[in-house]
């Protein structure tokens, strides 16, 4: 049996985008409806049996018409070539209200063909061109329902957590108990898994992610077990399990710059005569075509002070062959651009629209996203004892707000959200505004 698993569309991500004249439509819409393309394209020719989703169809829980068409044209061409498709609810996916429907829950109303949608924890049989499958579903969970009841009123937030975890612990027993020992099986999650790398979507959801660790997934009593909402792809062990994080089929941001996108090829092998053992293999495909993202640092504070240097074209001159040690694969060309020019108290600013200029017209860069300047200063302030220049931006910007008094868990909050801004990752503020309200 072969299965298709993606995961984090994020259909709707607009950032750094321009409208494309044929389409009318953001070109960075175009970025994610062709990655989908290309999975579809690459999993078929792989004669894949079934595709599953892991999660955050969309950048929103209200997705656009537009967007909306887009992602089920692509969900539609897998269902008419014959692949049922698994749908999980993520956390972008999911309403603020339980009594709300949910941005994919449309293709569960209209019944359509080849199509499983997943909000609670819950089996399903899918029947494939290979034999049936089942996929236990852990969606991403809240503590929206604990909250709302008045027993648990008066709890702390590590309480709840442990009642939540404890509940979702019983419910996932009670599925795997339904298991058929003789099919293969497959846990499909929406999760910050314990130990896991997080990269952009650290501010997705800010102070609702509850880590869970590996051993609450019951990993042994599955063949694969497929993850969703973190961005970057990795993978871990749980006896002879896979847990497998498919990753953004696209790059978000610059928080994402170095981390490779792509999609995971499953395959389990059933050996036959009776026997409940099965092998498992699985491999990550890269999408060498995804839209890049690149920082280019042009420091010119090694230069001597001489009022004849052009600072703007050694910055050029630079800049060229910044480009060329990139080389063809990883080069300025179509990728989206941030430029951060080091430079001395003493030394003038370099031209922005000269460079402009050339990242566009001779390197062909997709889209610039900033060209900062960067002024080491040659003094040393002190803070608290502390030399301003031996600490980072953002121990600058804790210190500063304990000297205003502001304490945990506000704190954290406002430093997670400011990590993410120096990044250059595009912050989304959590379920409940009231976090960063407060004076």
């Amino acid at each position: 049996m072969r299965i298709l698993h993606i995961s984090d569309i994020h259909f709707g991500m607009e950032n750094y985008s321009k409208l494309d004249p044929e389409t009318g439509l953001s070109t960075r819409l175009l970025d994610f409806m062709s990655a989908f393309d290309r999975v579809i394209e690459r999993a078929l020719q792989a004669g894949v049996d079934v595709a599953l989703f892991t999660g955050d169809a969309y950048k929103n829980r209200d997705p656009n018409p537009t967007v909306q068409r887009e992602f089920a044209r692509r969900i539609a061409r897998l269902s008419q070539a014959g692949v049922p498709v698994y749908l999980l609810t993520g956390n972008h996916d999911l309403p603020n209200m339980v009594t709300r429907a949910h941005a994919i829950e449309i293709f569960e109303t209209l019944a359509v063909p080849n199509v499983y949608v997943a909000r609670k924890i819950d089996l399903t049989v899918i029947p494939t061109r290979s034999g049936p499958l089942q996929v236990v579903a852990l969606p991403w969970i809240t503590r929206s329902n604990l909250l709302a009841k008045e027993e648990y009123r008066g709890h702390t937030l590590d309480e709840l957590n442990s009642l939540m975890l404890e509940k979702m612990g019983s419910m996932l027993q009670d599925k795997i108990r339904q298991l058929k020992p003789h099919l293969p099986a497959v846990l499909a999650v929406h999760a910050w898994l314990d130990g896991a790398e997080v990269g952009s979507e650290r501010l997705i959801m800010l102070g609702q992610d509850l880590a869970i660790q590996k051993s609450m997934l019951y990993a042994d009593h599955f063949d694969y077990v497929a993850l969703g909402h973190l961005h970057k792809h990795q993978h871990f062990i749980a006896g002879d399990t896979p847990l497998v994080y498919a990753g953004s089929l696209g790059r978000i941001d610059f928080g994402e710059e170095k981390e490779e996108k792509g999609f995971v090829l499953v395959e389990i092998d059933d050996p036959g005569s009776g026997r409940i053992y099965r092998r498992t293999s699985w491999a990550f495909q890269p999408d060498h075509s995804s839209r890049r993202f690149q920082t280019v640092v042009l420091n010119l504070e090694d230069l001597e002070e001489d009022a004849l240097i052009n600072l703007t074209e050694i910055a050029l001159q630079r800049l060229r062959l910044e480009n060329d040690r990139l080389g063809s694969e990883r080069g300025l060309k179509g990728a989206i651009v941030r430029v951060k020019l080091k430079l001395r108290p003493d030394q003038a600013k370099v031209g922005e629209e000269e460079l402009r200029h050339a990242l566009e017209k001779d390197y062909g860069v997709y889209y610039i996203a900033a060209i900062n300047h960067e002024v080491t200063r040659s003094h040393r302030t002190r803070l608290a004892g502390v030399n301003v220049e031996e600490l980072t931006p953002l121990q600058l910007l804790e210190k500063y707000w304990q000297q205003r008094g502001v304490t945990s868990p506000r704190l954290e909050l406002l430093l997670k959200h400011a990590d993410a801004l120096i990044q250059g990752v595009t912050p989304e503020l959590s379920e409940e505004p009231s976090d960063l309200a407060h004076p």
